[in-house]
C-alpha cells in the first residue's frame, strides 16, 4: 500500500487504531492517487538497483504502481504486491507489471526468489518485526533492499501552504520518516545507504485537487469537511497557477538501500524463513 505524509503518519506506528483507518483508506481514493501523486526518478531506481536490466524486482505495498512502472521501464521483471484490490486494478493498467494480493507481512513469494525489494512511500505503514524477516527470505543473497519516499518541498510558500490545509495542523511541515534504526535493530540488513534526487510534478487545478484527496487525512474526513478542505485547496491554485502552464511541484526522493546481512543469509540457508535476531 502506499502512503501518505511520512511525517505524522508514520510517527503513528503500526499497531495504532488511527494509523491503522488512515491505510486502509487508500482503496477508496485509488484513481485519485494514482493522477495526483508523483511518479519516481528514474535516478532513484537506478541507484538502488544499479545500471543493468533483467532483475526480478518485488514492489511491495506497490499501490497504484508507480514504482513498479519505472522499475519495469528500466527492464526489469516486476511483481507488484499490496493488500488494496483496488489498488492493483489501477496497477494492472500499466505494461509489464505481474500482480499479487498480499502483505508485507506475509508475502506471497517463495524464499529467495527476488534480487530487489522496493517499497515506495509505503514502509512505515508495515509492521516491522514481520515484515523485515518476510522481506529478508524472499531476498536472493546478493539481493537488495530499497525504501523511497516522496516528500514536497515545504520550504517554497505555496507547497507549503497546501500541505497545511491538507494536513489541516497549520504547519505544513514534514518530519521525514527514518528508517535506519529499525533496519540496524533488526540485525537483518546491512547499514543502510542514503541518497536524495530533486523533480518535480506537473499538476493542473484537478490533478492538485486530486493530490490533496489522495492524502489520508483528508480521505476520512466527513464529506463536508472534505469539500472545504477541496475548495481551499482550489483557491491556493487560483492565487498560484499562470494557466495554461502547469503548476510544478517540487519534490525530493529521499533513498535508502541496503543488503541482507550475513546473520540473513545463515538463516535462510540454514532454516528457511528468516526470524529476526533475539
Amino acid at each position: 500500500m502506499t502512503t501518505d505524509d511520512p511525517a505524522g503518519d508514520a510517527a503513528d506506528g503500526p499497531a495504532n487504531g488511527a494509523h491503522a483507518a488512515r491505510a486502509k483508506s487508500f482503496g477508496a481514493v485509488a484513481a485519485a492517487y494514482d493522477v495526483g501523486r508523483p511518479t519516481f526518478p528514474v535516478e532513484s531506481l537506478t541507484w538502488i538497483l544499479g545500471p543493468g536490466r533483467g532483475l526480478q524486482v518485488l514492489d511491495l505495498g506497490a499501490g497504484t504502481g508507480k514504482l513498479a512502472a519505472v522499475a519495469a521501464e528500466l527492464g526489469h521483471d516486476v511483481i507488484a504486491v499490496d493488500p488494496s484490490q483496488e489498488m492493483l486494478e489501477v496497477c494492472r493498467r500499466r505494461s509489464g507489471i505481474d500482480t499479487m494480493v498480499g502483505a508485507a507481512e506475509s508475502i506471497p513469494l517463495a524464499h529467495a526468489s527476488v534480487d530487489a525489494v522496493i517499497v515506495g512511500q509505503a514502509f512505515h505503514w508495515f509492521d516491522h518485526a514481520r515484515a523485515l524477516p518476510e522481506i529478508a527470505r524472499v531476498l536472493r543473497p546478493n539481493g537488495v533492499l530499497g525504501l523511497l519516499w516522496n516528500n514536497a518541498d515545504t520550504v517554497v510558500p505555496w507547497v507549503r501552504r497546501i500541505f497545511q490545509t491538507i494536513q489541516g495542523d497549520g504547519v505544513g511541515g514534514s518530519d521525514r520518516f527514518d528508517p535506519v534504526p529499525i533496519l540496524d535493530q533488526s540485525n537483518l540488513f546491512t547499514p543502510p545507504e542514503f541518497a536524495r534526487f530533486r523533480h518535480w510534478h506537473d499538476l493542473n487545478r484537478e490533478g492538485l485537487r486530486q493530490l490533496a484527496q489522495s492524502h489520508s487525512r483528508v480521505a476520512v474526513l466527513k464529506d463536508t469537511r472534505r469539500d472545504q478542505v477541496l475548495d481551499q485547496i482550489e483557491l491556493i491554485y487560483e492565487h498560484t497557477a499562470r494557466p495554461p502552464e502547469a503548476l510544478r511541484m517540487p519534490y525530493f526522493t529521499d533513498c535508502f538501500r541496503a543488503h541482507p546481512s550475513e546473520f540473513a543469509n545463515y538463516r535462510r540457508t540454514v532454516d528457511g524463513p528468516v526470524a529476526p535476531h533475539l
